[in-house]
C-alpha cells in the first residue's frame, strides 16, 4: 500500500490495522489490474502465502470464463462507478469459490489510480441455494408426474397450485383452477365433502373422505381424498390435499363384499328353508281344514286368519333375504341401529333356536336415528352374530349371545357378545386381517371381519374385540352420531274416494293363484274382470276390448310386462296410461329403474287385496 507507506499519519496507520484485521478479503489493484495490496483474508481466499499476491494481476486470480465480466467491472470502477457483482475466483488447491464483489475507485491526490474491492465468500450459500433449487425442482417434477391429484389451497378456499393429475380429474386447465374458489368449481356431493374437509383444515386437523366424481364421458370415478393444514408461525395459512383414484379398488371391494354376502347366504339357506317351510306347512294344513269345515263356522274364520298371518310371515322372511342378498350401491339413510340388529337377528333366529343358543337383547330405546348405510351395517352385524353362533356350536358350556346398543358422549355403540371359548391372545391382533380365519377349511373366507372393519371405518367409526380364552368374546362397534339431513316432508295430497260405478279390469299374470284370487275379489265388488296368463294373450284381449285399468306383472315367460308396456306405449297409449305394475321383487336389477322411468303406479307382491283394488280404482277413475 504505497499510498499508506507515504502517509505515516495516525489515521493511515489505523486504517492499515483495520484492513489487516478484517475477515473479508480486500484487494487493491492499479489501472492495469496489477495487485498492489491484499489483506491476510484475501491470501487465505486465494490459497497463497502472505505477500505473494502483490505483483500478480487480477487476471491470474479469475477463471477464464469469468474474466471478461471482471475486466469490464474493473474498468467501470476505475472510471468512478462503484460496482456490485458476483463472480467465480480461483481458490486453494485448484478449487473455485463464488464471491460477492463490491469495488470502488481508489483516488490518490484527487486522481483515480486503481480500485479497491471487498470480497465476500458466498460459496456455501450458493451451494445451499442450488441444492434447495434442485430439491424444489425435483419436488415439482415429482408432484407434476405423480399419479395422484395433488393441490394446495389458501385459508379462504382458493386453489393455489394443482398438478397434472388434478387437471385430469377436474377436466380443467391449471389456469382455470388456480386462484378460483373450490365452491365455484365443485358442485353437489363433491362440494359438500370439500366444505367439510376445508372446515377441518381451518381447525388444524387432517381430513379424509371418499367421494364420487362424474367424468364428461359419463363414467363415475371414486377418489380417496386426504388433506393436511399448512401451518406458518403457528397459524393455519392453507392446506395441501392428495386425491387418489380408488375406482378399481372400490370395484374389487364391492366384489369382495358381494362374495362375503354370498358366503353368508350359503350359511343362511338351510335355516331360511326350514324357517320358510314352517309357515308354509301351517298354510297348507289350515287350507286342508277349510275344505271340510261348514261355511261360516268359527273354525273357518280362525283358519283363515292363521293362513293370512303365516303367509305374511313367509313373505317377510323372503323379503329380508332378498334385501340382504342384493348387490347395491352404498346409500346412507336415517338408520335405526336397534332395527338393524332386530332385522339381522331374524335372519339367524331359527338357526340359533335349533342350536339351543339363547339371545339376550339390551337395546337403548332412546337411541336416535343416524345417517348411515343400514344394509352395510346389517352385513357387519350378521357377520358378528354368525361368528358368535359358530363359536358356540361345539361349546359345552352356557350358550348365549347378547346384543346391546347405547349412546355415549356423542357416539353410538353396538356390541355382540358370546359365552363361547374366546379368542387366544396371540390371535387378537390378527382377526381383522384379510384372509385370516380360525375356522376349518371351507367354513370361512377370512374376509368377513376385514370387510366389516372397512365398512365401519367408512362410517368414521372403529370396531374392536375383547376376549379371554375360555371367557367368550365381545365385538364392539363405535360410530360417531351423524344427524340425518333435515328434510321438510311434502304435504300428501288428499286421498280421493275410490267408490264408483263398476269398472272393466284386465289381470295379466302368469301365476294362476294370483289371477284367481284377485278376480274373485274384484267380481265380488261388482266389477267386470278378464284374466290373461301371458303377455301375448293380453295383447289379443286389449285389441278386442277397452279396459279401465290393467293389472300387469313385470316378469312373465313369453312376453314380459316391460315388453308389453313398450308395445302399448307405441301402439295403444290409451291403455298404456291405465297400467298398474306388480312384481315380486321391486329392487331387482333393472326393475326399480324401469318403474321409475315408466312413472306408473306399482305394487310389490305379496299385497293386500284391498290396497291393489284401491290402486286399480284410482287409475280407472283418473285415466
Amino acid at each position: 500500500m504505497e499510498f499508506l507507506e507515504r502517509d505515516q499519519s495516525v489515521p493511515a496507520e489505523r486504517f492499515r490495522r483495520v484492513v489487516e484485521a478484517m475477515s473479508h478479503p480486500v484487494v487493491i489493484s492499479d489501472l492495469q489490474r496489477n495487485v498492489r495490496y491484499a489483506n491476510p483474508a484475501a491470501h487465505a481466499l486465494f490459497g497463497v502465502a502472505p505477500g505473494d499476491l502483490v505483483g500478480c494481476t487480477v487476471d491470474d486470480l479469475i477463471p477464464p470464463e469469468s474474466l471478461p465480466e471482471v475486466r469490464r467491472r474493473h474498468a467501470a470502477a476505475t472510471k468512478g462507478e462503484p460496482q456490485h457483482y458476483e463472480t467465480e475466483v480461483n481458490g486453494p488447491n485448484g478449487t473455485r469459490r463464488v464471491v460477492s464483489v463490491q469495488s470502488a475507485p481508489l483516488e490518490e491526490d484527487g486522481v483515480i489510480t486503481g480500485s479497491i474491492a471487498s470480497l465476500l465468500d458466498i460459496t456455501e450459500e450458493r451451494r445451499a441455494n442450488s441444492a434447495r433449487a434442485e430439491m424444489d425442482a425435483r419436488y415439482q417434477r415429482l408432484v407434476e408426474t405423480a399419479a395422484d391429484a395433488i393441490f394446495t389451497f389458501d385459508r379462504e378456499g382458493h386453489f393455489t397450485s394443482v398438478n397434472k393429475a388434478m387437471e385430469f380429474v377436474m377436466e380443467r386447465k391449471k389456469e382455470d383452477l388456480v386462484g378460483h374458489h373450490f365452491r365455484d368449481i365443485l358442485h353437489g356431493p363433491m362440494a359438500t365433502a370439500a366444505a367439510q374437509l376445508f372446515e377441518q383444515n381451518l381447525r388444524g386437523k387432517r381430513g379424509r373422505t371418499q367421494l364420487a366424481y362424474p367424468m364428461r364421458s359419463g363414467e363415475t370415478r371414486y377418489g380417496s381424498v386426504t388433506t393436511a393444514p399448512i401451518v406458518e408461525n403457528g397459524q393455519v395459512t392453507g392446506g395441501v390435499g392428495i386425491m387418489r383414484d380408488v375406482t378399481e379398488e372400490r370395484r374389487l371391494a364391492d366384489q369382495l363384499l358381494q362374495r362375503e354376502k354370498l358366503a353368508a347366504i350359503g350359511q343362511l339357506v338351510s335355516g331360511v328353508a326350514h324357517e320358510l317351510n314352517n309357515p308354509l306347512a301351517g298354510i297348507l294344513a289350515f287350507a286342508q281344514l277349510l275344505v271340510g269345515v261348514p261355511q261360516g263356522a268359527d273354525d273357518q274364520l280362525d283358519a283363515l286368519a292363521t293362513i293370512q298371518r303365516e303367509a305374511k310371515r313367509a313373505s317377510k322372511i323372503v323379503a329380508n333375504l332378498l334385501l340382504f342378498a342384493r348387490q347395491r350401491s352404498p346409500e346412507r339413510t336415517p338408520t335405526d341401529l336397534n332395527q338393524v340388529l332386530r332385522d339381522t337377528l331374524e335372519l339367524r333366529r331359527y338357526v340359533l333356536r335349533t342350536q339351543q343358543v339363547d339371545v339376550v337383547t339390551d337395546f337403548d330405546d332412546s337411541l336416535p336415528r343416524t345417517w348411515a348405510d343400514a344394509f352395510q351395517l346389517q352385513q357387519v352385524t350378521l357377520n358378528l352374530i354368525t361368528n358368535a353362533e359358530q363359536a358356540l356350536r361345539a361349546h359345552d358350556g352356557v350358550k348365549c349371545i347378547t346384543l346391546a346398543t347405547r349412546m355415549r358422549e356423542g357416539f353410538l355403540e353396538m356390541s355382540v357378545s358370546d359365552t363361547g371359548p374366546g379368542i387366544p391372545a396371540t390371535q387378537l391382533d390378527q382377526v381383522f386381517n384379510p384372509f385370516f380365519t380360525t375356522k376349518a377349511v371351507g367354513e370361512g373366507t377370512g374376509l368377513g371381519l376385514a370387510i366389516s372393519d372397512g365398512i365401519i371405518r367408512q362410517h368414521g367409526g372403529t370396531i374392536r374385540v375383547e376376549s379371554r380364552e375360555g371367557a367368550g368374546a365381545t365385538f364392539t362397534i363405535v360410530m360417531p352420531f351423524q344427524p340425518p339431513p333435515t328434510v321438510v316432508p311434502a304435504t300428501p295430497p288428499p286421498v280421493p274416494e275410490v267408490a264408483g260405478p263398476p269398472a272393466n279390469f284386465l289381470l295379466v299374470d302368469d301365476e294362476p293363484a294370483i289371477r284367481a284370487a284377485l278376480a274373485i275379489h274384484l267380481r265380488r265388488a261388482g266389477h267386470r274382470v278378464d284374466a290373461a296368463e301371458s303377455g301375448r294373450e293380453a295383447l289379443a284381449k286389449l285389441v278386442a276390448r277397452r279396459y279401465d285399468a290393467i293389472f300387469l306383472d313385470l316378469r312373465m315367460p313369453d312376453m314380459s310386462g316391460v315388453e308389453l308396456y313398450a308395445r302399448l306405449r307405441k301402439d295403444d297409449p290409451g291403455h298404456a296410461a291405465r297400467v298398474v305394475f306388480a312384481t315380486g321383487d321391486v329392487d331387482a336389477e333393472g326393475a326399480r329403474e324401469f318403474l321409475r322411468a315408466a312413472g306408473r303406479p306399482f305394487m310389490a307382491k305379496p299385497f293386500e287385496l284391498g290396497e291393489i283394488t284401491e290402486m286399480l280404482m284410482h287409475v280407472a277413475r283418473d285415466a
